[in-house]
C-alpha cells in the first residue's frame, strides 16, 4: 500500500488572472467539516479559504469571496479536491 499524503505541496489555483496559492492541511480539513451544519455551508468553506490562502493573497481572495456570487463554495470544492493529491475512492461489489 502507498502511503498517500494529504498534500505535500501548495495547491495553485487560477481566479480571474491571479494564481492563488492554498496550502491546506488535515487539520483545516478536519475544521471545515466540524463547522458544517446545515444552514451554514458557506461560511466554513470561506473560512477555511482564508486560513490556508498565502496570507500575502488573503486580501485579495477576501476581495473576491466577498463580490463574486457562488465563488466561496467553488473555489472550495476545487482546493479541497486538489488537496487530496489525487486520491481516489471507488466501492467494489
Amino acid at each position: 500500500m502507498t502511503k498517500v499524503a494529504f498534500t505535500s505541496k501548495p495547491v495553485v489555483v487560477t481566479v480571474g488572472t491571479t494564481d492563488f496559492e492554498f496550502t491546506p492541511s488535515v487539520q483545516d480539513a478536519n475544521n471545515y467539516t466540524n463547522d458544517m451544519m446545515p444552514n451554514n455551508k458557506v461560511a466554513p468553506a470561506y473560512t477555511y479559504l482564508s486560513r490556508t490562502v498565502n496570507q500575502q493573497q488573503k486580501d485579495e481572495l477576501v476581495e473576491l469571496l466577498d463580490n463574486v456570487p457562488g465563488l466561496t463554495i467553488e473555489l472550495f470544492a476545487t482546493v479541497n479536491q486538489a488537496s487530496k493529491g489525487g486520491l481516489e475512492i471507488s466501492l467494489k461489489k
